[in-house]
């Protein structure tokens, strides 16, 4: 299909989610048993086949602002028919979410969207290529949670991300630094801590000579990413992933950590 054909097919689905919302108000309103079941039936239907539409789409050019409502509504949870919807399986004792896709319906989307270009060989040889953190003791739940979150982003190709959450990762362990020697005695929050003083505060505070200018360097250039200055490859994400775990580890040295 044509991407001119295509974004007409999104505006009409979209026009005709809306109509159905409509139409199921209107049936609550009249009291027309028989009309919200039909309503609410084509409802659900079309609304899992639009999602199930863009699910692989990361932009969607709209250029009908009631279809681009319709289409935030729907993500939202926010149409009448969606609460609607929800408080009859609230009555009914359910759980399940209105959208929610069968096991049959999952296999093939996945067959379809992930597997087409990704499998558990190409998850663990990625995993393989990066070495954990090694230090003398334990790091805060935010240290541990951000090196396990840059490993799975690498691990699914999405180098941009685990460029990027390498800044968090030094950020946080500054932080669980500052707060686990008291460097700040004021502050002893590991979030109030960061939002009361600089970051330069923070980096002059933990390091100094050469871990400071190569602390200072690094964090400058996972910044250049955070303005869209530059496209991570591969290899720079595993070269700057070794890199910063090679900066924190000193840094926890230093303090004795």
């Amino acid at each position: 299909m044509s991407n001119i054909a295509n974004k007409q097919s999104l505006q009409d689905d979209a026009l005709q989610l809306a109509e159905l919302d409509r139409r199921v108000i209107g049936a609550v309103v009249e009291q027309n048993t028989q009309d919200l079941v039909v309503a609410l039936d084509a409802y659900q239907t079309l609304r899992k086949r639009l999602k199930e539409r863009l699910l692989d789409t990361d932009v969607s050019i709209v250029e009908d602002m009631e279809v681009a409502d319709v289409l935030r509504k729907m993500y939202a949870n926010n149409l009448q028919s969606d609460k609607i919807i929800e408080r009859i399986c609230s009555q009914l004792g359910g759980n399940e979410r209105i959208d929610e896709f069968d096991d049959k319906e999952l296999w093939q989307l996945g067959k379809d969207l992930f597997y087409s270009w990704f499998s558990h060989h190409e998850y663990i040889s990625a995993l393989f290529e990066l070495r954990p953190m090694v230090l003398s003791s334990p790091v805060s739940q935010f240290v541990a949670r951000l090196v396990r979150q840059i490993k799975d982003c690498y691990a699914f190709q999405q180098y941009d991300a685990a460029y990027g959450l390498c800044r968090m990762l030094i950020e946080a362990s500054v932080r669980d630094i500052c707060v686990r020697r008291n460097l700040f005695p004021d502050l002893t929050d590991n979030v109030v801590l960061f939002e009361k003083r600089s970051w330069r505060d923070l980096r002059e505070k933990v390091s100094v000579g050469p871990l400071a200018e190569h602390l200072k360097d690094l964090y400058d250039r996972l910044s250049s990413l955070l303005h869209a200055r530059k496209i991570v490859t591969r290899k720079e994400a595993r070269d700057v992933f070794e890199e910063t775990l090679e900066v924190i580890e000193q840094l926890y040295v230093a303090h004795a950590l």
